[in-house]
């Protein structure tokens, strides 16, 4: 054939010398397991993690665009200042717990007690006897525990406890131990007519919150309460009554009332020698500024009448401005050397 005809019997023109006469249109893609298109995530078989593919398998990645990187980098920063804050928030706290978990008392050395009792001398001179020990610093070893429930706050104490006696002008003496350098407790003894009696009495504590210390001394006198007896019968009890105040904490009077009774004879080995003691079990009770009890055990030497060994546990409530706060503990503790630091 010489050319093609139309559809009307006439000569077709001729093909463009600078085209094909067919024009081949690509066919379409064979479809993906997303069904072709955009591909996201997946891995070297036919995605890419993190970009966006085309259809094809194994097709080149998309990079994203402006918007997307930013919103990326944003997310990043956003993440670490917030783990920063974290850090440092929980850093925080763990100091503070560690703190107040920590922030205790510590044991109260001979050498600090003695340097005390040297700076308090008063220069009375005054025989020891019968119902007077050796004035000086004693050593004593025993454990303690307290707790306050508002704040809640505990504490321990031991096992070094030195206890102190310290003469006075009218002939009493006072005795005084040290559970750490943040509690202590005394007692004023006076020799009268054959027996020794108790007028006086205090107390004193620290409580450390981190950043803030809290103290407060309870001061109290007694109507005489006998310690030892000159003449001793087992079971015999001896009531007494102490009234106080508590200073700077103003807890108003507070009125100490009980019992103390005698238990009988108890041989108490110090250092090697065995000392004769007298045992004596107290309960007494708290009313007015403060409200609980107090329950003791004392063994005193009947050589001289110094605390050769002593127990006692207590409960007691007070007001405080974060409203009542119980105190509870105890402690124990015997005597080390017979010879006082003085």
């Amino acid at each position: 054939m010489t050319g093609l005809l139309d559809g009307a019997g006439r000569p077709a023109p001729p093909a463009p010398e600078d085209g094909p006469l067919f024009v081949t249109v690509p066919a379409a893609p064979a479809p993906g397991r997303n069904g072709g298109g955009l591909r996201v995530g997946g891995d070297g078989a036919g995605g890419h993690r993190g970009g966006v593919t085309d259809g094809a398998e194994g097709g080149g990645t998309t990079p994203p665009g402006p918007r997307r990187r930013s919103f990326a980098r944003r997310h990043r920063v956003g993440l670490l200042v917030t783990a920063a804050i974290l850090v440092v928030v929980s850093s925080g706290a763990g100091v503070f717990v560690y703190e107040w978990n920590h922030s205790g008392p510590r044991e109260l050395s001979v050498a600090t007690a003695f340097q005390r009792f040297r700076s308090g001398l008063t220069g009375q001179v005054v025989d020891p006897g019968t119902l007077r020990p050796h004035e000086g610093v004693y050593s004593y070893k025993g454990t303690g525990h307290d707790h306050i429930s508002v704040p809640p706050k505990s504490q321990v104490e031991g096992p070094v406890m030195p206890g102190t006696v310290s003469y006075q002008r009218d002939g009493c003496w006072v005795w005084r131990i040290d559970y750490s350098d943040s509690h202590w407790q005394s007692s004023t003894f006076c020799p009268r007519q054959g027996n020794l009696v108790e007028i006086g009495r205090a107390g004193w504590y620290r409580w450390s919150f981190v950043a803030l210390a809290i103290a407060d001394t309870a001061t109290f006198t007694c109507t005489p309460e006998v310690a030892l007896p000159a003449v001793l019968q087992i079971g015999q009890a001896f009531p007494f009554t102490c009234t106080g105040t508590n200073n700077p904490i103003n807890t108003g009077k507070v009125t100490m009332a009980g019992v103390n009774r005698y238990v009988g004879p108890a041989t108490i080995r110090v250092a090697g020698t065995e000392v004769p003691t007298l045992h004596f079990h107290e309960v007494a009770t708290f009313s007015g500024g403060q409200h609980g009890t107090n329950v003791s055990d004392l063994w005193f030497s009947t050589v001289n009448g110094l605390p050769v060994k002593g127990a006692w546990t207590t409960k007691v409530s007070s007001p405080t401005f974060l409203g009542t706060s119980t105190l509870t503990g105890g402690a124990d503790f015997v005597l080390r050397s017979l010879t006082p630091r003085s």
